[in-house]
């Protein structure tokens, strides 16, 4: 379904944009690791509570993640840390 495939490219792309691991959204969210992943791939449907979860945890309103967008292919590894955030916990 188009819809989940541009809810998880937007995913991807603001979670990369802020410098954040899958984990780390997924924690902020209030989702496993495993859900975000799915979330990511556009593999499962999303209820419009997650929808509105995971949007609060990207800093942006939910209609930002239906927007059309391409699913590119996931690169493995951590995303770069932004400048300015220590990567010290």
């Amino acid at each position: 379904m188009p819809l989940l495939s541009y809810i998880g490219a937007n995913t991807r792309r603001l979670r990369v944009k802020l410098g954040l691991s899958q984990a780390e959204l997924a924690e902020a969210a209030g989702f496993n690791g495993r859900h975000l992943q799915r979330i990511e791939r556009g593999s499962v449907d999303l209820h419009v509570s997650s929808l509105e979860l995971l949007a609060k945890a990207l800093g942006v309103k939910p209609a930002v993640l239906l927007r059309p967008a391409k699913l590119e292919p996931s690169r493995p590894g951590r995303p770069s840390r932004r400048s300015g955030r220590s990567t010290r916990p």
